[in-house]
C-alpha cells in the first residue's frame, strides 16, 4: 500500500518563502512520528510511504526502517503541480498542514478530486474547524462549553476585562494578541477575518482523539506549555498522556464534539483551557497536532494503524485498558515542562 504524505513546511508548500524555524521544527516532529508509526505496523498491509520534501533542509531521517521514496521539492518546481501528480501515484493521501488561509482544506479537495482515499478529516469538515467563529457557533448550538467568540467587528470591549485577538482561520498561537486597552494597543489594519475571545484564566490542556461520523475515541489527555511573549503566546513544550481520564469525563466531551461536528474523520485534536468552573473549548484542529509525535510512547497504541484500520472496517477502537505514560515534546529551547 502507497501512502503519500505531505507535511507541508517541510514538505515544499513554503519552497518559494521563507521556513519559520519554530513551524519547521514542530512539523519535522510531526512527519517523523506518522511515518515511524506507519512503518512499525505489521505486514500484511506492508506500507510505502512516498514523502514530498523542501530540499532547502537536510534529508529526514526516520526511527523505523522501511521503503520511502522521498520526493524533492526545488525551487524551480511548482509545489501544487508536484502534489497533485503524486496524488496519482498513491493508493491514500495523509496531508499535514495549518488551517490558515485555506491551505489544508484545498490539500484536502485535491485528493478527494482525483478519487484517492483521504486519510484525514475530509474538506468539509476542514472548512468548519479552521474557523474559530464558525467552530464556536457549531458547538454552542450543542450547548458545549466553548469560550465566547465574536467576529472582531462585533466585540463589545468591557472595562478592565482583556481580551484576546486573533485570526480567524490562524493555526496555534499564531497571530495572537492580548489587549489589555484597546485605545493603546495596536490593533489589525481592517478587522475582517479576526475574532476575539474572553481572555480565560486557567491551565492549557488538549485532547487527541480519533472521530468517525459523530463518535470518538480519547487517545490521550495532554498538558501545553504555553507562555506570553510580546503582546501574545507561544506554544513551548506538549505533555502527552499528562492526565487520566478516570471518570470518562474526557471521553465524553470528545464523544459531544463528535456528535456537534459529525464531519470530523480520523485524528482531530481539541484545545481547551480548564478554568475553575471546567473546561472551555478553544478551538478544533481537523489535523495531526503537536502532541501526535509522543503518542506511540505515550499510550502504547499505533494511532496511525487506528486511522487504517478505521478507514478499512469503519469502527473506532476500543477504549484503552491501560495507563501508558507521559511524554514530553518540546517545541523550542528550555521548553520543559
Amino acid at each position: 500500500m502507497k501512502i503519500l504524505l505531505l507535511e507541508y513546511i517541510t514538505g515544499g508548500g513554503m519552497r518559494q518563502e521563507p521556513m519559520p524555524a519554530s513551524l519547521a521544527v514542530e512539523g519535522a516532529q510531526m512527519l517523523r512520528a506518522l511515518a515511524d508509526d506507519l512503518l512499525a505496523l505489521p505486514s500484511p498491509p506492508g506500507v510505502e510511504l512516498i514523502i514530498l520534501h523542501d530540499d532547502r533542509l537536510p534529508a529526514p531521517c526516520f526511527g523505523v526502517p522501511g521503503s520511502i521514496q522521498l520526493v524533492n521539492i526545488r525551487a524551480d518546481d511548482t509545489f501544487r503541480s508536484v502534489w497533485r501528480k503524486w496524488i496519482g501515484h498513491c493508493d491514500a493521501a495523509w496531508p499535514i498542514a495549518p488551517e490558515t488561509g485555506g491551505i489544508l482544506e484545498q490539500l484536502c479537495l485535491d485528493v478527494e478530486v482525483a478519487g484517492v482515499p483521504l486519510l484525514t478529516s475530509p474538506a468539509a469538515a476542514v472548512r468548519v474547524a479552521a474557523s474559530k467563529l464558525a467552530t464556536a457557533r457549531r458547538l454552542g448550538l450543542s450547548a458545549l462549553p466553548v469560550a465566547h467568540t465574536l467576529a472582531l467587528a462585533e466585540w463589545r470591549p468591557r472595562a478592565g476585562r482583556p481580551f484576546v485577538i486573533k485570526p480567524d482561520d490562524g493555526a496555534g498561537c499564531e497571530g495572537v494578541r492580548i489587549i489589555h486597552d484597546p485605545a493603546r494597543s495596536p490593533m489589525p489594519g481592517s478587522m475582517q477575518g479576526w475574532i476575539a475571545q474572553d481572555l480565560l484564566n486557567g491551565e492549557p490542556l488538549s485532547l487527541s482523539a480519533l472521530f468517525a461520523q459523530g463518535r470518538a475515541r480519547l487517545l490521550s489527555g495532554n498538558r501545553q506549555r504555553i507562555e506570553p511573549r510580546g503582546d501574545g503566546f507561544i506554544l513551548k513544550a506538549c505533555r502527552v498522556n499528562a492526565f487520566a481520564d478516570a471518570d470518562g469525563r474526557w471521553q465524553a466531551l470528545a464523544e459531544a464534539v463528535a456528535r456537534a461536528l459529525p464531519e470530523l474523520w480520523g485524528y482531530a485534536g481539541i484545545d481547551l483551557i480548564l478554568t475553575a468552573e471546567g473546561p472551555v473549548i478553544l478551538e478544533i484542529n481537523p489535523r495531526l497536532t503537536a502532541s501526535y509525535a509522543g503518542l506511540r510512547l505515550a499510550t502504547g497504541e499505533n494511532p496511525a494503524g487506528w486511522v487504517l484500520d478505521l478507514w478499512k472496517t469503519g469502527q473506532l477502537p476500543g477504549l484503552r485498558k491501560h495507563a501508558g505514560q507521559p511524554v514530553d515534546i518540546l517545541l523550542e529551547p528550555n521548553g520543559e515542562l
